[in-house]
């Protein structure tokens, strides 16, 4: 599609084949996610890849359909600036959750105690005290 600039100069805005090419890779990011996610990863390594994973399909959303690729300066800033508060905030969030005792996690979940708690032992009875 061509479009007319303010001075007259026409302007060709024809992205179809980038448009092409980023619906295919964030078909393929998909097949990935859902690929990953009947896989067992080891650890944290699943929130991770889920996470980088997640982040590229975001950024390309960004960067083309909301048309960033085509800006400069501040948009570009902005965008930057906000993909770091986003990484600090779920970095912040995983941390916590990771320094937590082991009661404040869900039965089951890594690092938590097996369900229907911890079995303590009876405590000791002096032998001058027992019935």
């Amino acid at each position: 599609m061509a479009a007319t600039t303010g001075d007259g100069h026409q302007t060709n805005h024809g992205h179809l084949g980038r448009y092409l090419g980023v619906w295919v890779a964030l078909g393929v990011l998909t097949v990935l996610t859902y690929s990953i996610a009947r896989v067992h990863l080891p650890g944290a390594w699943a929130v991770t890849v889920a996470l980088a994973i997640a982040l590229c399909k975001g950024s390309l959303v960004a960067l083309f359909f909301m048309h960033l690729w085509d800006q400069g300066g501040a948009n570009r800033l902005v965008f930057a600036t906000s993909l770091v508060f986003v990484a600090l905030l779920i970095g912040l969030v995983i941390a916590d959750n990771a320094t937590r005792f082991p009661l404040a996690n869900p039965p089951g979940s890594a690092g938590a105690l097996p369900a229907g708690g911890a079995q303590l032992d009876p405590p000791a009875v002096p032998q001058g005290l027992a019935p």
